[in-house]
């Protein structure tokens, strides 16, 4: 059983023959919706299209809303505590989380192999990387260390690389939607976690 609300409006006329009908009439609304609602919630089978079992909720929390108001208008309480939208203060609202999937190729050819690398180690002097106590950094020994070293530095620099020719390039801006596994960084196989998630591509860009 709920306890009716403890907190009440400020002095007014309740108890009205006006507010008596007025809670019969939403009661019995109320009874005849929630009866229909239920018979046919226990018909569904799961077939149905999602929007049917939305337009049923939506009905209903509607009667509801309705029936609280007239409680209110005839006694001046409301039994059931119901989020009204209208009293919440826009400045306490929260932005909705709002997610952007960038994900992105490069395929290069190495052309010139001593620039490349004379970049990569250049690179790394400036920046050196943070290492763990007793860590070595690793000599650029490799294009792809250098190509790492490099964007270390100055981020996607895929168009003037040093000694680099770039074959081709894509970049794809997805909206996420569920369901969406976000991108673990800590992922022992980090290549398998550079694919688009499933979403909504919006931009996409690509070079040749």
């Amino acid at each position: 059983m709920t306890d009716l609300d403890t907190t009440t409006a400020p002095t007014e006329q309740f108890f009205s023959t006006e507010s008596r009908e007025a809670l019969a009439e939403a009661s019995r609304k109320l009874a005849e919706r929630l009866a229909a609602h239920t018979e046919a919630l226990l018909a569904m089978n799961g077939s149905e299209e999602h929007d049917t079992l939305d337009e049923q909720n939506a009905a209903l929390e509607e009667l509801v809303a309705d029936w609280n108001d007239a409680v209110f208008e005839h006694t001046g309480t409301t039994p059931l505590l119901l989020d009204d939208e209208e009293d919440v203060d826009p400045e306490e609202e929260t932005d909705e989380d709002h997610v952007i999937s960038v994900v992105s190729r490069f395929d290069l050819r190495v052309v010139d192999l001593d620039t490349l690398l004379e970049a990569g180690r250049a690179a790394q002097e400036r920046h050196p990387a943070e290492l763990e106590e007793g860590g070595e950094i690793d000599p650029v020994e490799t294009a792809e260390q250098a190509i790492f070293e490099i964007s270390r530095e100055v981020g996607e620099a895929w168009f003037e690389l040093p000694g680099i020719e770039m074959l081709a390039g894509a970049r794809a801006y997805v909206v996420p939607e569920a369901p969406f596994e976000p991108l673990d960084p800590d992922a022992e196989d980090i290549t398998s976690e550079l694919s688009a998630p499933n979403g909504i591509p919006t931009h996409a860009e690509s070079w040749a």
